[in-house]
């Protein structure tokens, strides 16, 4: 269980640095995003159905900009609950590419699609890791100098395993970003 979930940790702080290595080596004047969001997703037409409400945060993102309007965005969260002499950890991954199609009044601030792809996984009574790709539709709304609402909705389908089910996911994001420029 342990080994898995350092692996999966590892593999995510990879691919961040490898994502952070090109940002910087092809425009290091663009701006670097930073951000946590409240997330609410939804299973839908799997069984069992369940619903995940996560607030203040349940991940963490760095947007590397290539441009003022695409970005390269790694998401990382882990979530552990203890009680009663068992433990419950939830964790997930994900590599996200931002295309902003209509751009706000600074760069990487509008209305932007974010397909992704990455991992999400259980461990504890039963350990189980599944890959998930998809699709989300968002708007990122300036409200400081260098900070930003993030409002998203998504659409994600979880891959099953020898373990469980696979299964499609909706879901709904509320963010805050800062800029770092």
């Amino acid at each position: 269980m342990a080994k898995r979930l350092s692996v999966v940790l590892s593999m995510s702080l990879l691919a961040m640095m490898a994502a952070s290595a090109g940002a910087q080596t092809t425009q290091s004047a663009n701006p670097v995003e930073l951000g946590i969001d409240a997330v609410i997703a939804s299973t839908v037409g799997s069984s069992p159905n369940f619903t995940t409400v996560s607030i203040p945060d349940a991940q963490f993102r760095v947007g590397f900009f290539v441009s003022n309007d695409l970005s390269i965005e790694p998401r990382v969260g882990i979530m552990s609950v203890s009680g009663g002499g068992s433990t419950y950890t939830t964790y997930n991954g994900e590599l996200g590419l931002l295309y902003h199609f209509v751009p706000g009044d600074r760069p990487g601030t509008g209305v932007y699609v974010r397909p992704f792809a990455g991992f999400e996984g259980v461990s504890g009574g039963g350990s189980d890791t599944h890959a998930r790709i998809g699709i989300g539709l968002g708007t990122k709304i300036p409200f400081a100098d260098r900070l930003a609402t993030r409002l998203e909705l998504n659409y994600g389908h979880v891959f099953s395993t020898n373990n469980s089910d696979g299964g499609n996911q909706i879901g709904a994001s509320v963010g805050l970003s800062f800029f770092t420029r």
